[in-house]
């Protein structure tokens, strides 16, 4: 889980920052605009008087909001949805969990850091991803010197993930990860992607061929894992019925030998 709560860290941190500067600014304007009126009141400023007021109401609204979510972290990022962060909280004790960054990518999930004012992480779940593409820049080295992860999801939204040369090789990783839990994500090429869905028509028909995918691999992997089980019962059947006859013969054995 620490990948987890550096995320919330970072979150709780920033969101607390903004709320409180939030709230000292626009009670420090407040003041001015009150210590104005009281001292030297001008009759003609009244409406710049009462837009301030208002502006200043709302940047404490906002900043009572930021608080609020900095202490209140799951409620916002899950919602009432108690099952998805169970979820969420089983999958982070799998050691296969890959974090590159502000990127988190467990079995099920997939968490981003943004710099979103009210949205500052974003947890999608990978069965909702559609799309995955790198882009590596090379340098003078062998090791990129720059990674970008694109990854988009059901709406067609780009979730852009920029890494640097430290971070990329994790940043692969997640990728790897992604497309193999999902193997029906589409991961051959982004160019290639954005020309097949430049129209609603195409992203229709884009988003049915990755239901087929899915419906298809599911069955796949459904029909493997009954024939699996029924392998094992037989397996489990002959060692019982070898038991059996072992022990009929070791009676049989104990007979004779107490008849001679």
């Amino acid at each position: 889980m620490q990948p987890y709560y550096a995320i919330k860290l970072k979150c709780f941190v920033l969101r607390l920052m903004m709320g409180c500067s939030l709230l000292l600014i626009s009670a420090g304007i407040v003041v001015s605009i009150l210590q104005e009126v009281m001292n030297s009141y001008d009759a003609n400023s009244r409406l710049a008087y009462i837009l301030g007021l208002l502006i200043c109401a709302l940047m404490i609204a906002l900043g009572i909001v930021l608080i609020y979510q900095a202490f209140h972290f799951e409620r916002f990022v899950f919602g009432r949805s108690q099952r998805s962060y169970d979820l969420l909280k089983k999958d982070m004790q799998d050691k296969s969990v890959v974090s590159a960054g502000n990127l988190i990518v467990t079995d099920q999930f997939m968490l981003l850091f943004s710099k979103h004012i009210f949205n500052m992480c974003k947890v999608i779940r990978l069965e909702n991803v559609i799309a995955c593409f790198e882009n590596p820049v090379y340098g003078t080295v062998a090791k990129p010197s720059e990674y970008t992860l694109y990854i988009y999801d059901r709406d067609f939204k780009c979730h852009t993930i920029v890494l640097d040369a430290k971070q990329s090789e994790a940043g692969h990783q997640a990728k790897e990860k992604i497309c193999q839990t999902h193997p029906w994500i589409y991961a051959v090429s982004r160019d290639t992607f954005l020309d097949r869905t430049m129209s609603k028509n195409s992203r229709r028909n884009f988003l049915n061929q990755i239901e087929k995918r899915k419906y298809e691999m599911n069955s796949t992997v459904n029909v493997d894992k009954e024939a699996e089980a029924e392998i094992d019962q037989m397996v489990n059947d002959a060692r019982k019925k070898l038991d059996f006859h072992s022990i009929l013969g070791k009676n049989k054995k104990d007979a004779e030998s107490k008849k001679k």
